[in-house]
């Protein structure tokens, strides 16, 4: 096994480790890990067949296998951009609903304390006369 290969499988395994505590402390959520476990396994899949790579690579047509790799990470940031992308125009949707709740809630609110008060004034007017 050469260098790299022990090199790519610490990091792939220590990234694991990495995932695993901050799913178990709640700082990433689970949906959200399963784009990096992905990543994970082909890591440790290509540290541990390495002529997959080359196979890859000459089947797509690319002459350097290094260049295979760059596409294939460059495909996973695009993915990782989208997932991201579609989150946060969905938060944004939501936040923007949450919104115009709080404001109908508050419009409703304020009616009703204005009911509540106007007894009240007419009452304190009646006692002055």
């Amino acid at each position: 096994m050469s260098r790299i290969q022990i090199i790519a499988l610490a990091v792939s395994i220590l990234s694991a480790l990495v995932l695993f505590q901050l799913i178990r402390k709640k700082r990433l959520k689970e949906q959200y890990s399963l784009l990096w476990f992905l990543t994970d396994m082909v890591i440790f899949v290509f540290a541990v067949w390495e002529s997959l790579l080359t196979r890859i690579s000459e089947a797509l047509g690319i002459q350097v296998p290094s260049n295979a790799l760059f596409l294939l990470a460059l495909m996973f940031l695009f993915a990782i951009v989208l997932h991201f992308s579609l989150i946060a125009s969905r938060l944004t949707d939501q936040s923007k609903m949450l919104a115009q709740k709080l404001a109908l809630l508050d419009h409703e609110l304020r009616k009703e304390r204005e009911k509540a008060d106007q007894p009240a004034r007419s009452e304190a007017i009646d006692d002055t006369l």
